[in-house]
């Protein structure tokens, strides 16, 4: 349960099915050293599984499997609803040969961008076998859905799409922070919210913010190439550490995602509720929330990032057009009922086949 987007879904999707009369109980391992815990966790009334963690250990990873193997024999759920790729693994796992069904969310995945072709494939195959003992998959975003019937993962009729829920903060902080770090109104600025690891590309920061420098490139975030990059930082980058969404976009007159791979990334929907234009990879499912020349430019490359950001600080009408689109197609696409009613919808076809 480290800050970021997968945090922001157990919160919505937990407080809303309790709010429709669910009882859930929620596991959760540690977060890596370089990462921040979500106070939500602890707010949700979060039970900890000791040696649940990113990284792989054959002593902690067993010790976690019985320890879920244990809760789930003790409460009997109806259903398990595993997420991310190392505890759903491990909850998949602890869950064979339990009268319990299991649904398992893919927030992104590990097919491209992480690891050596060899690693690919051996994830590829755990995928597939964790997959027959899956009674449905929940994609985030139709683009990781297809990615997953392509490398094999599961038949298209096992895998629904459900979008992330996002509400905008009624206090969302509008131009607080600019003053807090001493930036002018009249400086274009560029942000830049997630994980500051090597997937996430935010080199790629570095790269474009040489190239423009007269535009200012705000970091939000925390990881371990935080270090990496404060060593190589032109003038016109800073890093903020980690801050809330709602703190950070509207402070900011162009969202950036430079991503090698993603799911479906929340922050460019809370970007997209304080009606700021994205640019962003086209990677994973950031076209089901990024439609160019609508709300923003889905580019592929440095020239493609170049030229987006640059004429977005050089044409405010066109910023100012691609923004009101960003505003009205979060508003529309993102909404809490729709997100919790798809999942009860889900859960119940499982359960009912029981």
């Amino acid at each position: 349960m480290n800050q970021g987007g997968t945090s922001r879904w157990i919160e919505n999707l937990v407080f809303g099915l309790r709010q429709n009369g669910h009882t859930i109980i929620l596991l959760s391992g540690n977060v890596e050293s370089n990462e921040i815990e979500d106070p939500i966790f602890s707010e949700l009334g979060g039970i900890r599984i000791e040696g649940l963690g990113r990284s792989v250990s054959l002593f902690g990873d067993l010790k976690s499997i019985f320890h879920i193997r244990r809760i789930i024999k003790l409460e009997k759920p109806d259903l398990v609803n595993t997420h991310t790729a190392k505890a759903g693994a491990l909850g998949r796992i602890a869950a064979i040969g339990l009268r319990t069904k299991v649904v398992h969310t893919f927030h992104g995945h590990l097919l491209y961008g992480y690891f050596s072709p060899l690693k690919t494939k051996l994830i590829v195959l755990i995928e597939k076998f964790l997959g027959v003992f899956s009674d449905s998959i929940i994609a985030v975003g139709g683009n990781t859905k297809v990615e997953l019937v392509k490398a094999g993962i599961a038949k298209p009729e096992k895998i629904s799409n459900i979008a992330p829920a996002v509400i905008k903060e009624s206090d969302a902080d509008f131009g607080a922070l600019k003053k807090r770090l001493g930036i002018k109104d009249s400086e274009f600025v560029v942000g830049w919210l997630g994980r500051l690891t090597q997937i996430k590309r935010p080199d790629r920061v570095i790269e474009l913010a040489k190239a423009l420098p007269n535009i200012l490139f705000l970091i939000g975030g925390k990881g371990e190439l935080e270090t990496n990059l404060e060593n190589q930082l032109p003038h016109n980058v800073r890093l903020i550490g980690w801050v809330k969404p709602f703190e950070f976009w509207p402070n900011c007159d162009v969202a950036l995602l430079t991503s090698e791979n993603e799911g479906m990334p929340t922050s460019l929907i809370e970007a997209a509720l304080c009606g700021i234009p994205i640019v962003a990879e086209n990677v994973g499912s950031v076209g089901d929330i990024v439609k160019s020349g609508i709300n923003g430019y889905l580019v592929e490359g440095f020239e493609q990032r170049l030229t987006a950001i640059s004429d977005l600080s050089k044409y405010p009408q066109v910023k100012q057009m691609l923004g009101n689109g960003s505003t009205q197609s979060s508003n529309l696409e993102f909404s809490p009922e729709t997100f919790i009613s798809k999942h009860e919808s889900i859960y119940k076809g499982v359960v009912k086949n029981h």
